[in-house]
């Protein structure tokens, strides 16, 4: 999986976020409220934003037509953020006009994500290399992985979070860690053995990163088509903790 399709999840999650916010019930015992749904969107907003700055704009920074480009959409998810922090402040069951306003923050948010797919990624498959784009998807997960754990990622965090967060920091931690030992060359082929001892694994308490390390494709062979293994590792690792039909955002579990 490289770092088009990771962005591409990140969009579609985003975007059903937003879809499903307007239609949500308020009130105590409401488990995904308006309210909860909100402090999703800007959370998933925030650690996409970190991740896409962290995989992508900083190469692009180093290319004179990109940086101008970069500069505004920084900017525009500065603003947007800033907008959503000032609709979280205030109560969507209380407030006359709250789902006027929220349609138009999230105006914003669609139309920023729309420059995401058409003019910053082409920009970027047309500049970097395949070196770069390596670098890109590396530098993407670690990101994400970096700002999922962080504490107190924005003003949307709210009580719960962290179980939800390292959820799905589990997830990108395994992609991350069979990433860069495909890097690094260190796999070697021990996957069937291990799938049989998955459930004893779990047990003990083995993270799920290791299992997705060692159960990934064996060591290099000549001729192997490289960056259709990057592809079945990183999709192995993620597919591990979550399947990738099944989109999952910042604190979607709940207790």
């Amino acid at each position: 999986m490289d770092i088009w399709r990771l962005i591409d999840r990140d969009h579609a999650n985003i975007t059903q976020l937003i879809r499903e916010i307007p239609n949500a019930l308020n009130g105590p015992g409401v488990v995904r409220s308006r309210e909860r749904l909100l402090s999703d969107l800007i959370d998933e907003l925030h650690v996409h934003a970190v991740a896409v700055d962290a995989g992508l704009m900083t190469l692009l920074e180093r290319h004179e037509e990109g940086r101008a480009l970069v500069g505004e959409l920084r900017r525009e998810h500065r603003q947007a953020a800033a907008q959503l922090d000032a609709l979280a402040q205030s109560n969507p069951g209380r407030v006359a006009g709250w789902l006027d306003r929220f349609e138009d923050v999230t105006y914003l948010v669609d139309q920023h994500l729309h420059r995401h797919g058409h003019e910053l990624l082409p920009l970027a498959r047309r500049l970097l290399s395949d070196q770069d784009i390596d670098e890109a998807t590396t530098a993407f997960v670690r990101a994400k992985g970096r700002a999922l754990r962080a504490d107190g990622r924005g003003p949307g965090a709210a009580a719960g979070s962290g179980e939800l967060a390292l959820a799905v920091t589990v997830g990108l931690v395994a992609a991350g860690a069979a990433w860069l030992a495909w890097r690094s060359g260190l796999l070697r082929g021990a996957a069937g053995a291990e799938r049989g001892r998955d459930d004893h694994d779990l047990s003990r308490g083995q993270p799920r990163s290791d299992r997705a390390a060692s159960s990934a494709p064996g060591q290099r062979v000549p001729g192997e088509n490289l960056r259709a293994r990057q592809d079945r590792l990183l999709d192995e690792a993620i597919e591990e903790t979550f399947p990738a039909s099944d989109p999952i955002s910042p604190k979607r579990i709940t207790r």
